[in-house]
């Protein structure tokens, strides 16, 4: 949220669509995942190359929102990779269990300023039936979104679950080149379109067998001089 009130939409979205090439490394890294393939490498960098030209027509550029960009891009790699590994590691019997722990655990934070900022319960109180039911919907949607996003984790690796990601903002996008003026040009927009062309030629990498790989590093040695080594992070 600090990153959008300093800088607009199309700033921001720069950063998100160059994370698959940091988290395609990182799902290598620590999750025991192949390197992408030539296909997808080429689309990862049309997809780095699109969020530069997506840049050059930001039509507000502002040092500050981009710095705040930078720290929250740091954030968002790491926490791809880290909620990945939970799902691979922390076994449960329901996908719901994923929503309401994560939900419950963001929840719990926002119960201290509520409960401290009497403007709030004022609110609450006299909120009118159809706030109330806008207020119901939006849970609905949230707790949809958060059970479709945990599913979708579940079964992708980060990098993919990551382009899918970036694939939802096109209606992002749509929405504020329609209700604000601060948006990208018409070529920006269409530098966002060739990133999402890149996306869909993206292929997921497969799981690597570190012990073949080691073979056919040595040349096909003896298998007795092979240590089979594990990722960094459970697969």
């Amino acid at each position: 949220m600090k990153s959008l009130q300093y800088a607009n939409v199309e700033t921001f979205m720069i950063f998100r669509f160059s994370t698959p090439i940091c988290i395609a490394v990182a799902d290598y890294s620590f999750l025991g995942r192949q390197l992408p393939s030539s296909q997808s490498w080429i689309s990862l960098f049309v997809l780095l190359l699109g969020s530069v030209g997506y840049g050059l027509s930001d039509s507000f550029f502002e040092v500050e929102g981009y710095a705040f960009c930078a720290i929250w891009y740091v954030m968002f790699c790491l926490d791809q990779i880290y909620l990945k590994h939970i799902t691979n590691t922390v076994k449960m019997e329901s996908n719901w269990g994923r929503v309401y722990y994560c939900n419950l655990l963001a929840a719990l934070p926002l119960f201290v300023p509520f409960f401290l900022n009497s403007s709030e319960i004022v609110a609450v109180k006299n909120m009118s039936f159809n706030g109330f039911l806008a207020l119901m919907i939006s849970v609905l949607l949230g707790a949809a979104m958060s059970y479709f996003a945990w599913m979708a984790r579940s079964l992708l690796a980060a990098t993919s679950f990551t382009i899918v990601g970036n694939v939802c903002k096109i209606l992002t996008i749509a929405i504020n080149v329609m209700i604000w003026d601060k948006h990208a040009s018409i070529t920006g927009v269409g530098f966002l379109l060739a990133c999402l062309g890149a996306a869909y030629f993206y292929k997921q990498a497969p799981m690597r067998d570190t012990k073949q790989e080691e073979e056919n590093t040595e040349g096909g040695g003896s298998s007795s001089n092979i240590k089979e080594e594990k990722p960094i992070l459970p697969k």
